[in-house]
């Protein structure tokens, strides 16, 4: 996997601990400021959005940037290519500039040794980056996500993913989740031990049952509105056929053998924007062509049949809905009706 040792490249490894799989903390990880958050709005196009179509972290922050509409305000840069030294934004004949400067990159990591030469860590996404002050805002997908949540935006009602009224009940299903689901499925996957792979398959498989039956009974997880909860459990759900169920070997069961769930996923896959963000066979790629650890030769396995386009029927549980700032619920419908004004990407937004 590669990590920076003092601004070095190095391929250690030290995410495997006593056969283990052990996710480190981001060391960009603070919440954003709510200087920050306005400035997004008063400066569009000052901070920009490093992601990638295969992390399942990195796609929260894109999730986020599309369902609430901002992409005039923070343009979005994917990293691709094949991999080497970690992820990459540019080739020797196309390098990357990082925005707001001259210096020209090809890899992920001299982003994070060009805001700080003597860094130690992974150099991981998404990565928000102010290109006024040439520093990463922050590398960590949950306080990205809460910060383009909290921008005002001028267009439109303002609408948030975590109302106050939910805002316990979010944190405590998202941590479980989190830990339980979308974190276990790479303890799986990536464990050297069988009593850590089974306990981490247990765990999948668990949390699978628990939310399927949650679902039976509400559209979203905290009722009829969308939450930040949906947002950070829809990238795990995305991928878990495609590479999950295979690569990883959380092979008991499949994503569509739970009905619930697979219509869940469904339903916010039909969300404005949302389908823009997901690119199922970059993820396969990446996961099954990139990631020799498990897979030495690079064998992409074929990919299973799934149609996302398949009528959810998720309306039977009531209309979907939106939360206001203020509290208030309103219908999704109603809520589209009132954002006709807003710009396109390629229409920079005003500022104010």
């Amino acid at each position: 996997m590669g990590m920076l040792i003092e601004g070095c490249w190095s391929n250690e490894d030290r995410t495997i601990e006593d056969g283990a799989y052990v996710r480190a903390p981001s060391p960009y990880g603070d919440p954003l400021d709510e200087s920050i958050v306005c400035a997004i709005v008063a400066e569009p196009g000052r901070f920009h959005l490093v992601a990638s179509l295969s992390c399942p972290w990195s796609h929260r922050s894109t999730l986020a940037r599309a369902i609430k509409g901002l992409e005039a305000y923070v343009p979005v840069h994917i990293a691709g290519a094949p991999r080497t030294e970690g992820y990459r934004l540019g080739t020797v004949d196309q390098p990357w500039v990082v925005p707001g400067t001259d210096c020209k990159i090809e890899h992920l990591h001299e982003l994070y040794t060009f805001a700080d030469p003597g860094y130690t860590g992974r150099a991981t996404v998404a990565v928000l980056w102010d290109a006024e002050q040439q520093v990463i805002v922050s590398n960590e997908s949950v306080h990205i996500l809460r910060g383009l949540d909290g921008i005002r935006s001028n267009y439109g009602p303002d609408w948030t993913l975590r109302p106050d009224s939910l805002a316990q009940e979010i944190d405590t299903l998202a941590d479980l989740v989190q830990r339980e689901l979308s974190n276990a499925v790479y303890r799986a996957g990536k464990a050297r031990r069988q009593d850590a792979y089974d306990e981490a398959v247990s765990e999948v498989f668990a949390t699978f049952v628990m939310l399927d039956d949650r679902l039976s009974r509400t559209r979203y997880l905290h009722g009829n509105t969308l939450t930040e909860t949906d947002i950070r459990l829809w990238p795990t759900l995305a991928r878990f056929d495609a590479v999950y169920h295979g690569h990883f070997k959380c092979s008991q069961q499949r994503l569509t053998d739970y009905e619930h769930l697979w219509g869940y996923a469904r339903d916010i896959h039909s969300w404005p924007g949302v389908e823009a963000t997901f690119d199922e066979p970059a993820i396969r790629t990446a996961y099954y062509g990139e990631d020799r650890d498990e897979n030495p030769f690079g064998i992409v396995a074929t990919a299973p049949i799934v149609d996302w386009q398949e009528p959810h029927g998720r309306q039977r549980l009531g209309v979907k809905e939106v939360t206001l700032r203020d509290g208030r619920t309103v219908p999704k419908a109603l809520w589209d009706e009132s954002t006709s004004d807003q710009p396109t990407p390629s229409q920079p937004a005003a500022k104010t």
